[in-house]
């Protein structure tokens, strides 16, 4: 039972981890998204602490998802027929990726975990794409990568900070294999499409000498929106920053921030491109109320707040992201850090994002509400900047 207990801490995580919005951008993916995120939010608020209650049965805590279960069935041929419309574009690996040898698997539980309708069901529910659905198995999986490879912390963040790829070739009729590749290693497994279950997992050990001497380049992707296009174009320069930055004479952090001054870059020299796919994305949001009086604002220290600012980057595309973002900084202070089934349920959920403000020509106030957790802020598009962020968190 040890690997149930790890998924699920990091797959709640990973839901909240994953965007995907994608003419600017894909109205019919962003009207999915929206719809099964609200299912979600629902789900999650009526069974409460039941979810994390360790005195129900296994047949109990199985039954306490069948109405997400339930939705994901009424929503099938909808969900089918969009993550068909994203694999049958994308790329088949690239030959040269096949003569290397896969020389391990995830341990026998982990496997069958993951060959489990209603877990992959609900556990990929959020996932459209090869690359969110890549991503996510990843990170189920890699864990279990690292410790048998005695991977070390600085060495861990590798796969993070440069990125990933993902590619996926067509077996048969709805069964297709997907491959992600990052900076360290590779992960390969069969997905059926009708059902959602994951199949022959296997990987290469991290830094293997052969893999490393590949120097695997950015493979470009045909993309149908210009909003899959920017994203494509700053992934490739976070991959190819691993070439350039000294792997093994700086920090991660300063590998973090190489990246972080070359997306800077990008973004000033794109801004146009980037204000044009942003007003689209925010136009189209639905507006919201207030909060209720079960809402309190969390006042921060001076440099918390500080901290807070930097959290949020110029080049990001959609509030998505900046929900992202503060996600992860609020899990770092009091009393956000304190519960980490309260994250967990927070993570699952994901966030609804209202338009709050338009106060003048592309400035936008928007808010993004999730289980427990909300945040609130003003985006200049014109500046490219983030201000008067708000945090709240929802009373019991």
């Amino acid at each position: 039972m040890i690997y149930s207990k790890i998924a699920l801490s990091t797959v709640l995580l990973l839901l909240m981890a994953l965007t995907c919005t994608g003419q600017i951008f894909d109205r019919e993916l962003r009207d999915q998204k929206e719809r099964t995120q609200k299912e979600f939010l629902k789900f999650i608020t009526e069974i409460g602490s039941k979810i994390t209650d360790s005195t129900l049965t296994k047949e109990q805590q199985n039954a306490l998802f069948n109405p997400i279960v339930a939705y994901a069935h009424k929503e099938h041929a909808d969900l089918t027929r969009l993550r068909k419309k994203y694999f049958k574009k994308i790329q088949a690996p690239p030959s040269v990726l096949n003569t290397f040898i896969f020389d391990s698997e995830p341990p026998a539980e982990l496997s069958k975990m993951l060959g489990t309708p209603q877990f992959t069901t609900v556990t990929l529910l959020q996932c459209y794409r090869p690359l969110e659905i890549g991503r996510l198995i990843s990170g189920i999986i890699q864990p279990v990568i690292y410790q048998q490879s005695n991977t070390g912390t600085n060495e861990s963040t590798i796969a993070y900070i440069f990125g990933n790829q993902v590619f996926a070739k067509q077996l048969k009729e709805d069964i297709w294999q997907i491959w992600l590749v990052n900076r360290l290693y590779m992960l390969r497994f069969n997905l059926d499409l009708q059902t959602m279950v994951i199949h022959n997992s296997e990987y290469t050990l991290p830094n293997k000498a052969e893999y490393l001497r590949l120097q695997f380049p950015f493979v470009i992707q045909k993309t149908a929106n210009e909003l899959e296009k920017i994203y494509q174009e700053m992934d490739e320069i976070r991959w190819n920053s691993y070439l350039s930055t000294g792997i093994k004479q700086v920090s991660p952090q300063d590998w973090q921030d190489t990246i972080d001054k070359r997306l800077s870059a990008f973004y000033l020299k794109n801004q146009l491109r980037f204000i044009k796919v942003q007003n689209e994305i925010l136009k189209d949001i639905e507006k919201g109320n207030d909060l209720d009086a079960n809402w309190q604002e969390l006042h921060l220290s001076s440099d918390e707040n500080i901290q807070l600012t930097q959290t949020l980057k110029n080049n990001m595309l959609q509030p998505d992201e900046a929900a992202q973002q503060l996600f992860s900084f609020s899990n770092s202070i009091i009393p956000f850090n304190q519960d980490i089934e309260e994250i967990g349920k927070n993570a699952m959920s994901g966030f609804l994002h209202y338009i709050v403000g338009h106060e003048k020509d592309q400035v936008w106030k928007i808010r993004s509400v999730g289980y427990s957790i909300a945040f609130e802020y003003t985006w200049d598009l014109k500046q490219g900047r983030f201000s008067e962020i708000k945090i709240f968190k929802r009373q019991s």
